[in-house]
Order: C-alpha cells, then structure tokens, then sequence
C-alpha cells in the first residue's frame, strides 16, 4: 500500500489508480463531515442547553426569594410575640437578601428572554414582598418599638399579603417548569433533526461513492474480459488475439479489499454515530449519580468495546475514590478509595492531558488496585480527563487486556464527549442536592415529615414483600413542657433545644434508621427489622442521654417516648396511632419516660 500511494504521489499509471485517488477524496469528506457534524452537534447541544441551565437558575432563585421574604416574616412574628431585638437580625438579613435576589431574579429573567408575561408576573411577585416589607413588616415593627400594639386585624392583614405572594410563587414555579419542559424538548427535538441531517448526507455521499465506484470497476474489469477472449481463442487456436497490456491483475484484489475496508469504516462510523446519539439521550435523563455513573459506563461499552472501565473523582477531603466500575457487562458502584494511587492521579490531573499507557509491562500507575488488574490480564490503558471548560471533574479510565489497543483517533472521540458526560453528573448532583434539601428540615436538619411519609410507604411495601415476618418499629418523642421552656427562656433557647436533640438523635441511632421531625417538638424514629423490646431500649438510651446532657445548667431537657411495632399487621395510620397513644400514656405517667404500645386490657412502663 506505501508504494502504491507513493506512486500515486508521483503521477505513476497504474490499475485502479484513479479509483485509489476518489477513495483517499471520499475518506477525507467523510471524515470532514464526521469531525464538523459532531462539532457542530457538540456546540448546538451546549447553545441549547443554556437556555434549560437558566430556567433551573430562575427555579433555584425564586425558591430563594421565598426564603428570604420568610426569614424577614419569621423575624418580624418573632419580635411582635417577645419584642426582643434579637429577631429584628433575621428580619434585617431577610430585608437585604430580598432585594438583592429580586434584582438577581429580574436580570435572569431578562438574560432568558422569555415570554413578556413571565417578566411581568415576576416583576408583580417581587412587588408584593416589597409591599409586604413595606406596609406591615416595617409598619408593625416600628408600631411595636413605638409602645403600640399591633391589632388582629393587621395580622390577618399581613399573612394575607404574606399568602398572596407564596400563591403566585407557586404559580410562576410552575411556569418556569413548563417552560423548562419547552426549552428541553426544543433541544431534542433540534438533535433529532441535526442527526437526521447528517444521516441523509451520509447516505447521499455513500450512494456517489457506490456509483463512481461502480464506473471505476467496470473499467478495471474490460481488461479482464479482453483477457478472457484472448484465453478463448487460444483454446480455439487463434493465437493473434493480442493480450491487454495488463501485468499486476493482483492489484485488483487489493481494490476490492481496499473498497470492502472503507465500507467497513462507513458502517462502523455509522453504528458509532447511533451509539453516541443513544448516549447523550440517556446521559441526560439520568436522576441521579448512581443511575448517571451506570448510564455512561453502560452507554460507553457499546460505544467502544473494551475490558474494564471505571470513574475516579475526588472527594472532599481531597483523596479519589472509584465511583463506578463496568466488567464483564456488569456494573459496580461500591465505592473504593484510592490511597496508593493518588499520586499519579494528582500528576495526570496537574498535566490537564488525557494520557494512554500502551504497555503496562513497562510503565502503569503504581498501586495495589493497579498491581490486582495486571496480574488478572490488563495490559493497556486510556485515561480521559473529565473536563468541562477549565473544570475538571475526574476521570475516565478504559483498559484492555490487548497492549496498545486505545489509539488516538479513539481518545479525541471520547475528549469531545468528556465535557456531556460532566455536564450529566453535575445535573444528577444538583437534582439530588435541590430533592434533599426538599426532604431536610430547615431548622434541625433532620428529614422532614414529607420524607418520613415516603421512607414509611417504602419501610410497610418491603414489609409486605418480605417472605418471613419483619417487625417495624416507630418511636415518638415529645420534649416535655416544651411551650412552657418557649415562653420562659425564650424561641431562640428552644430552637437551641431542638437542635440539641436533634444531634443527639443523629449520634445514637443506627445507619438504617430513619430520625425526623415529627412537628414542633415532636420527633419520629423509624427502626426497621426491629422488635418492641429492641425499640423500647433504644428509646430508654435516648431518654437517659437527653437528660443528662444538658445544654445549660439553668434547666433540663426531658422527653417522652411511645413505641409501637407492626409485624405486617398494621397500617401507616394504625402504627402511628398506636405509637401516639403510647407517647400519650408516656405524658399521662409524669413524663420523662418510655411507654410501648400493648394489647388492651395490659400495661408496659419502662
């Protein structure tokens, strides 16, 4: 082949020369349309994108201006009921947040530039927290500082306000949904038509190259049958048949071999091209990280075909773990830390280059997971840096047991796709954070009621699925006087309380348990797979640590505790009841002590 395209170069005749010259012409258009197509598809999915990105913003800061016109209501109810100044800090905080995330809100909005009426309505909104501030935060504030008293009237009159804006809130979030809805079916919609584009000029580029090829082989294919005349008036003993001036019929055969590669190579771009439609399609309907990392190792084996991939990120004390692993069809995402091999990491992250090891006979990462791939057969490896702009995330690492199998052309088409497979995890990242912050209770941390209603549902359906019987337990606990403590010390010293509590139910319960707040001052502990006895002590531990770890020697702390457990027999509603009549006992007995829900007609005090 090298001296056939050296005499190409040279201007030599020869067979299938002029055939050989429309194929190299093909190749280089292909692989043209290929490297631009995908570039073109890479920045219109990126411009796209963008306009998705700000609708979640606007979603995130409209969840933060509700925020803050709470903390300046929480501040201002604060000082009306105890008129301490204290309270006048959230407000104050509240008041400033406020207008700095409704200017932030009026410019996202106007970045997007979306439909005139979301402007309008968002615009009303902030309106309405400033008239809120205005005719009653401030107003009842400063009434109250002056000796006044504020009436029933103006209360109702400011929750009003107060309900008007969380009502049109609401409203807008679900217009900015839909219209991240719009925005994101726009942009695939705009996918579709790019690859269906491509695919049409694929075809149309193929069909000419059949057809000049077709032309070509009919005149390579003359001499032949000159040939095969002249062959057969040899037979008849007519040797005046003159042969065609043909020497190297072999080189035929390297055409059609030549011809049969390249429509290989079209078909295998093809597939590849599908592949990593199919990929980014899944990548970005991935709802979180385990469910993101499963889908782009996955989506990557069919892309290219190889022994072991697996994902390194760095945690957040700065070491790397491997988050995901794909072998053998299979993936794994059990966390394993990296502490031999941090220091290669660190210098090919440093380096900002994606590197290949061709050969690990002569050079590999040194480490004990490393030294365990090669002794099981890994010969070669590629490491892609998962990088988006000047970010980097991580890295993507692809091994064979084959030495140098990874080439370049095969490291550039997954450096293109790094900065969607980054984008793809963040998202997975960010929705998990913004679902766990809707579940966490704002004051104590603790999972809030909603979470507790689900992770129940969940708890009772595994139960009911289990083949043997599965006790589920559930602990309520309410600290004692609790209005009382509020009205002598203080709502600050009882959110100290609370808070308190909360830590103390976070040291002491198991990793499978499930600590919320119930309501108020009331907390809920659900203990799968454990019994009314297990339950009870677990609930007396906790008694004895909250009322000797006090958080001032000025007073203490105590609760009480109802326990109930259901062995598939009971509903949600059923177990609840059964655990607050407990609690309720646990009240009637003098409190500051554990009660277990029992058969009628029996009594249980511990």
């Amino acid at each position: 082949m090298n001296k056939m395209l050296k005499d190409l170069f040279r201007g030599k005749k020869f067979v299938g020369s002029g055939l050989v010259k429309a194929s190299l012409g093909f190749m280089i258009v292909f692989v043209l349309i290929v490297g631009l197509g995908f570039g073109y598809i890479v920045k219109s999915l990126f411009a796209n994108y963008e306009g998705v990105r700000q609708t979640a913003d606007l979603r995130t800061q409209l969840l933060q201006l509700e925020s803050s016109l709470i903390n300046q209501e929480t501040g201002q109810r604060g000082y009306l009921l105890s008129r301490r100044s204290e309270f006048l800090e959230p407000f104050d905080q509240g008041s400033s947040s406020y207008e700095a995330i409704s200017t932030a809100v009026i410019d996202q909005v106007r970045e997007m530039e979306a439909d005139a009426s979301l402007e309008a309505a968002i615009l009303e909104l902030t309106e309405i927290g400033k008239t809120w501030k205005s005719q009653f935060g401030d107003t009842q504030i400063q009434k109250t500082q002056a000796g006044g008293t504020v009436t029933e009237q103006e209360l109702t009159d400011a929750k009003r306000q107060f309900d008007l804006f969380r009502a049109k809130k609401e409203t807008l979030m679900e217009q900015v949904e839909v219209l991240r809805a719009e925005r994101r079916n726009a942009m695939l919609n705009h996918l579709y038509i790019l690859f269906a584009a491509m695919g049409t000029l694929f075809v149309v580029v193929q069909m000419l190259m059949l057809n000049y090829l077709q032309k070509g082989l009919m005149r390579i294919t003359r001499p032949i049958i000159q040939l095969d005349r002249a062959v057969m008036s040899y037979e008849d003993g007519n040797m005046q048949e003159r042969l065609p001036d043909y020497r190297e019929d072999n080189e035929i055969g390297r055409l059609v071999d030549n011809f049969r590669r390249m429509h290989d190579e079209m078909e295998k771009e093809k597939r590849t091209l599908e592949n990593t439609y199919r990929m980014i399609n899944t990548l970005y309907q991935s709802r979180d990280l385990e469910e993101a990392y499963r889908n782009i190792l996955k989506s990557l084996e069919t892309l290219m075909a190889c022994d072991r991939m697996s994902v390194i990120t760095q945690n957040a004390d700065g070491g790397f773990s491997i988050k995901a692993v794909c072998f053998d069809g299979n993936v794994s995402l059990e966390e394993r830390p990296l502490p031999d091999e941090a220091d290669d990491v660190n210098e090919l992250l440093r380096g900002g280059v994606s590197a290949t090891h061709d050969d690990w006979s002569k050079h590999r990462a040194k480490g004990a997971i490393t030294d365990g791939l090669y002794a099981i057969g890994i010969r070669s490896s590629m490491h892609i840096l998962l990088r988006k702009e000047n970010r980097v995330m991580g890295l993507l690492n692809l091994m064979s047991t084959e030495a140098g199998f990874f080439t370049a052309q095969k490291r550039d088409r997954l450096e293109m796709l790094s900065p969607m497979i980054v984008t793809a995890l963040e998202n997975a990242s960010e929705t998990l954070r913004i679902q766990d912050m809707a579940m966490r209770d704002g004051l104590t941390g603790l999972w809030n009621r909603r979470y507790f209603e689900q992770a129940f549902d969940a708890q009772l359906s595994r139960q009911g699925n289990a083949k043997a019987e599965r006790p589920l337990s559930l602990i309520l606990l309410d600290v004692d006087h609790f209005k009382t403590f509020n009205d002598t010390w203080g709502h600050s010293e009882g959110d100290l309380v609370l808070k308190h509590v909360s830590q103390l139910l976070q040291q002491q319960v198991r990793s499978g348990d499930i600590p919320v707040r119930f309501g108020g001052e009331e907390f809920a502990i659900l203990l799968p797979d454990t019994s009314t006895e297990e339950a009870t002590a677990a609930a007396e531990r906790f008694r004895e640590s909250l009322e000797s770890q006090s958080l001032s020697r000025k007073y203490r702390i105590t609760a009480s505790f109802g326990v109930a457990t259901s062995v598939g027999d009971r509903t949600k509603a059923q177990l609840v009841e059964a655990a607050d009549r407990a609690l309720y006992r646990a009240k009637d007995e003098g409190r500051n002590r554990v009660c277990a829900d029992v058969e009628p007609g029996a009594q249980r005090l511990v």
